[in-house]
């Protein structure tokens, strides 16, 4: 959903935004000036600045977009900190974004990403939500079906999505909790015409509940500058929650981030998806998108199992600016002793970051695969 790129907006204004820049206030306002562009201009400069006073400390920006999966619109994106304590000098800051985008091809969708952390930070509680509308290509399982880059079928997507984690602190930056995954995905306006794959069954519910441990050392969520991030977790999916079959998931990610020299982070991510037999083909794991293996379609690359890791160079230039280069590989595959390292896919690209609220950057990031490219808009890093 947040997998769109280019905002003319953003760019226009912040280039202007950074000459003009001044040091962020937290006591004295700055009144704005008259005129739409300059009051628009004046937003800009200020999102970022640190307003302690203020409970909910929120921004609103928007801008036309563009991706390689739903082509050319327009989206909107509300980001806001807040603390649930802010007597606690040491508590960081909780978060949610809230989005809504829709493009020329029918595309359209909402969503939001949050992240509380309640006081002295015994209890953390992550929601990630999202309705979407999106015609969508759909190659088959394996990689051998993605490896046919024109062997699709094209189709209409409707999906429901949430995921909730519940976790509680046991010391030493570990925490332990309870993830709830619910999904609903229903294909319409199949083109069964076209003689290419067929995704079956048409609709698909998946609900699966359990347990998943973190240890987590990092010194701001959204945007890291040193520490380390493991999760591991595990969800079943049983028919008695409405599911066709039963069926089981196991996810792990470990991240790490090193300051490599003055407003230099190396950023490094490793991820693993094992899905059991019976997992329906539409809650796959899948390559591309916005997050793991940019430049590829997201879902072309999908089976059972996959593995990806990439590693992130995140560099502050000046002001509010700063860029980004990174480089990764990845596989889909049935099973642990099928992995080919000939069916490797790798990902590299670059991207620019503009600091949207203080340490909650906007992200525009060009990527590139072995035949495909994508652009990609976005709020946070990747990972």
């Amino acid at each position: 959903m947040t997998k769109s790129i280019a905002t003319l907006v953003i760019i226009c204004y912040s280039v202007h935004a950074y000459a003009w820049q001044a040091p962020a206030a937290d006591t004295v306002p700055v009144k704005a000036p008259k005129g739409l562009y300059n009051r628009a201009l004046h937003y800009l400069q200020h999102t970022n600045d640190v307003k302690k006073k203020k409970k909910l400390d929120y921004s609103i920006i928007g801008g036309p977009v563009y991706t390689p999966e739903t082509s050319a619109g327009i989206a909107a994106m509300i980001a806001a900190q807040y603390s649930t304590d802010r007597k606690d000098s040491l508590l960081p800051v909780s978060n949610i974004a809230v989005f809504a985008s829709a493009s020329l091809t029918g595309f359209y969708g909402l969503g939001l990403n949050s992240t509380t952390l309640f006081p002295h930070d015994r209890f953390r509680l992550s929601v990630k939500a999202s309705f979407s509308s999106r015609p969508n290509k759909y190659w088959g399982i394996g990689y051998e079906a993605g490896n046919n880059k024109d062997g699709y079928t094209e189709y209409v997507l409707l999906t429901e999505k949430l995921q909730a984690d519940v976790s509680r602190y046991l010391g030493r930056g570990m925490f332990a909790g309870i993830s709830l995954q619910v999904q609903n995905g229903r294909a319409a306006k199949i083109d069964s015409m076209a003689g290419k794959p067929l995704m079956q069954p048409e609709h698909v519910f998946g609900m699966g509940i359990g347990p998943f441990f973190v240890y987590d050392t990092r010194d701001f969520i959204p945007n890291p500058w040193r520490g380390m991030y493991f999760r591991f977790g595990y969800r079943y999916f049983p028919e008695f929650f409405g599911n066709r079959q039963g069926f089981s998931k196991l996810e792990l990610q470990f991240d790490q981030y090193h300051q490599l020299w003055n407003g230099a982070i190396l950023a490094t991510d490793l991820y693993a998806e094992e899905h059991s037999d019976n997992v329906p083909w539409n809650m796959m794991a899948e390559a591309g998108g916005s997050n793991r293996l940019r430049g590829y379609y997201e879902g072309r690359f999908r089976d059972r199992n996959y593995i990806a890791v990439q590693a992130e160079l995140r560099q502050h230039i000046i002001g509010r600016s700063g860029a980004v280069a990174w480089i990764g590989a990845g596989n889909v595959f049935p099973a642990f002793r099928a992995i080919l390292i000939s069916q490797s896919l790798i990902s590299y690209g670059i991207g620019y970051r503009w600091e949207f609220k203080k340490r909650v950057n906007i992200r525009l990031d060009y990527g590139r695969g072995r035949d495909q490219q994508g652009f990609y808009f976005g709020i946070n890093e990747v990972f």
